[in-house]
């Protein structure tokens, strides 16, 4: 091993404040219009992958897991001041979105913040055994 490495400190890790990266992507194949997207925190990505899991330990919830794509798509779009641009209350009106922009929009915020494809079907296989759960009934 080379002596030259540059090899991180506790101060090179924590020593400045964080920083968000941004992306411009697009077009998206059906709108045809490009948009910014945010990078996210190490606790924002867990919080939105545990967010598939109930909070009663009783496995997957269902509208969670349905919810997923819009969830981290609503995380991750801004305008450019770096304010998100999709809350909550728009998320019936994402779901009627075409699912080429959706899937597209979720692929480029997933690969930007570093989720890799199979992450939520991973936490579905951990969760084998355990039954899904509708959060109606939870």
């Amino acid at each position: 091993m080379s002596e030259d490495l540059d090899i991180a400190s506790a101060d090179d890790l924590f020593g400045q404040p964080a920083k968000r990266r941004y992306s411009v992507v697009g077009p998206l194949p059906v709108l045809g219009k490009r948009v910014r997207i945010q990078s996210l925190n190490e606790l924002e990505v867990s919080s939105f992958q545990a967010a598939t899991i109930t909070q009663a330990g009783g496995g997957l919830n269902r509208d969670r897991l349905i919810d997923a794509n819009r969830r981290l798509i609503s995380l991750c779009l801004v305008d450019k001041d770096g304010n998100r641009i999709i809350g909550k209350t728009q998320f019936p009106q994402l779901a009627q979105w075409d699912a080429a922009d959706t899937q597209y929009l979720y692929d480029e915020c997933a690969k930007h913040v570093g989720i890799h494809k199979g992450d939520i079907e991973d936490l579905a296989k951990n969760s084998d055994g355990t039954p899904a759960v509708d959060s109606h009934s939870a």
